[in-house]
């Protein structure tokens, strides 16, 4: 509908659709909360106050019943495939939590993929009653070339540029700053044309030196969502890189960050809110930046600052705030009751001015998804997994000295660790005693790099292995166990199955979440896979493992070059040195230097 349309509605000389009545506005522009109609025709707002007026004979009129009435939630960051949920699932529970805009690339699609899955999701996201605010996934293209590891094919730096000029494209997905302060050319022109069309650049700093985010400041970029720590957040900040909080699985920073407001007094239009992942459990449970809002306000911030934090503050990120983010005339009629601001129970949610959610169960309608056939059978192995290609060997000696990743509750950080293990028939023993386990990550895309092979800490099992077909950046098979033989039945039957999550223990098969699009999606109900997921996680606690998202922590504990034991170090610090990730690769070196590198052979022992 034409904006024109609104003026006579807000004139008065035509009636509105709808009305909206008995709510007290939380109006995000000014901060203040009053009593407030809404008047809506065609899915925009035509005017906000008393507009009485604007009733017609057919005009409907829906009652807040003196409810809180917010803007829709809006997630800066939010990459839906780590949800492993197919689209309609995925909109209907987002919805439910209030989330009525998102920003995503569909990066793990398009590394698995390339351009036509990138295609296919836009696509059917732009059919749902959800806003996307679409951007160029730079991620699909990266990958960890800039370790010097071998990509799959994903999308070319050729099609990043063709992608910024697709319809609804907003801009850049977190480039990282590794190739942006490394000058690699087709970054360097992707974030200038970016600007040059008045685009938006959405970053990637983790562990970023105080010379390096000066760089990355200077080449446009906009945002972080990888601050941990509240002095980096504050650092990010005075250059004016917005904050884009993080409360996903395995990452839960706001209580954290927010002391850049409560402790440092920073104007809080410098922060908001995004999820970043957020899985099954998590999306249905606790929500997306929902989620965030209570856990601000439970730690000094305004219940009103909250909310602006999770709307106007995103929508102004992306230039979009003359659409989203904000209850006012000409704004689409996306729109929250809410019974308890810091509690923020969503208890209706309007899109378009149509009920999508009401006692906050989802009511709307969602068009079908047909997935193509190419997004089945996508995990595929050279030849089946043994229990021997799981075990490192070691020749002649008794003991061996080994890096180890350092897994946190709550945070993607991981650190770098030692560990002596013994040797027993060529063959290094797990330490149980100290939870030192060991972790492999296998090629699934034929790229020749085989097994990659390591040793973590953090996760407790005490007996039986995980496994995933899903990891950021490289989406190979991922297996961590506490003896070779479970690992081996995980990663090749995840392979049978066209890709998931599984539980394995004593040879048997405890739990199995199958993702068969793309071995990163369901195409299961909610419910189904809800149950799915309830059967893992508590088999995985019984095994031992005391972490909250264990799946998601695993999926991040090697796989991302730039989060490492570098993620939580405040900037202020000279030390620009490259990030030195922990697990090799498959068949490659993870912490290998530039990406002209080659392909040395993986080795886990130090």
């Amino acid at each position: 509908m034409q904006r024109r349309n609104l003026i006579d509605v807000a004139l008065g000389v035509e009636p509105a659709d709808t009305l909206v009545v008995g709510g007290n506005l939380v109006n995000v522009f000014t901060g203040e909360i009053y009593p407030a109609e809404i008047a809506i025709r065609g899915g925009r707002i035509a005017a906000v106050g008393d507009v009485s007026y604007t009733k017609g004979p057919d005009t409907k009129v829906i009652d807040a019943e003196g409810r809180f009435v917010t803007p829709g939630l809006v997630d800066g960051h939010l990459h839906s495939y780590h949800s492993y949920l197919g689209v309609n699932e995925y909109v209907q529970v987002m919805l439910r939590h209030g989330v009525t805009a998102t920003a995503d690339g569909f990066y793990g699609q398009g590394v698995v993929g390339g351009i036509d899955a990138i295609r296919f999701f836009k696509d059917a996201f732009d059919r749902m009653p959800i806003r996307l605010i679409f951007l160029v996934p730079t991620l699909a293209y990266l990958q960890n070339r800039e370790l010097g590891l071998t990509p799959t094919p994903g999308i070319s730096a050729e099609q990043m540029s063709e992608i910024l000029d697709w319809d609804g494209c907003y801009g850049l997905e977190e480039p990282p700053y590794l190739p942006v302060v490394e000058k690699f050319p087709e970054f360097l022109d992707l974030l200038e044309r970016t600007l040059d069309q008045r685009k938006v650049i959405t970053g990637h700093a983790a562990g970023i030196g105080e010379r390096h985010l000066q760089a990355y400041a200077a080449m446009g970029v906009a945002t972080d969502h990888e601050s941990v720590e509240h002095h980096d957040g504050l650092a990010k900040a005075r250059l004016g890189i917005k904050l884009l909080m993080r409360e996903g699985s395995g990452a839960e920073d706001v209580a954290e960050l927010v002391r850049t407001y409560t402790e440092h007094k920073i104007d809080t239009h410098a922060l908001a809110f995004c999820a970043d992942l957020a899985s099954t459990e998590k999306l249905v449970k606790e929500g997306s930046v929902d989620q965030n809002i209570r856990v601000a306000i439970a730690h000094g911030v305004p219940s009103i600052r909250a909310i602006q934090m999770a709307t106007i503050n995103v929508a102004e990120v992306f230039y979009a705030q003359h659409d989203i983010g904000v209850v006012a005339p000409g704004r689409y009629a996306d729109i929250l009751f809410v019974d308890d601001l810091p509690s923020f129970s969503v208890d209706t949610v309007l899109f378009n001015g149509q009920v999508v959610v009401r006692g906050g169960e989802f009511v709307g309608d969602l068009p079908d998804v047909s997935y193509p056939s190419s997004f089945y059978g996508t995990v595929q192995l050279s030849a089946p997994v043994t229990s021997d290609s799981l075990a490192l060997a070691v020749e002649g000696r008794s003991k061996v000295d080994v890096r180890v990743i350092g897994v946190t509750e709550g945070s993607l950080g991981t650190h770098e660790l030692r560990a002596t293990l013994d040797v027993v028939d060529g063959v290094t023993v797990p330490d149980f005693e100290n939870d030192v386990l060991p972790l492999a990550m296998i090629d699934r895309f034929h790229k020749g790099t085989g097994i990659g092979l390591g040793f973590v800490t953090g996760f407790g099992l005490k007996r039986g292995a995980i496994a995933s077909s899903v990891n950021a950046v490289c989406e190979n098979l991922i297996v961590l166990g506490t003896n070779t033989n479970d690992m081996a039945i995980a990663v090749n039957h995840l392979a049978e199955v066209g890709g998931g999550k599984i539980v394995v223990a004593g040879g048997e098969i405890l739990a199995l979440a199958e993702l068969k699009l793309l071995g990163l999606l369901s195409d299961d109900s909610l419910d189904v896979m809800m149950g799915k997921f309830d059967q893992a996680l508590k088999a995985i606690t019984d095994l031992g493992c005391t972490l909250k998202s264990p799946f998601s922590q695993l999926e991040f504990c090697c796989a991302c070059g730039e989060i490492g034991d570098h993620c939580a170090r405040a900037v202020g610090t000279h030390d620009d040195n490259r990030p030195a990730p922990l697990l090799d690769a498959p068949g490659e070196r993870l912490a290998a230097g530039p990406r002209d590198a080659g392909n040395p052979e993986a080795h886990a022992v130090r």
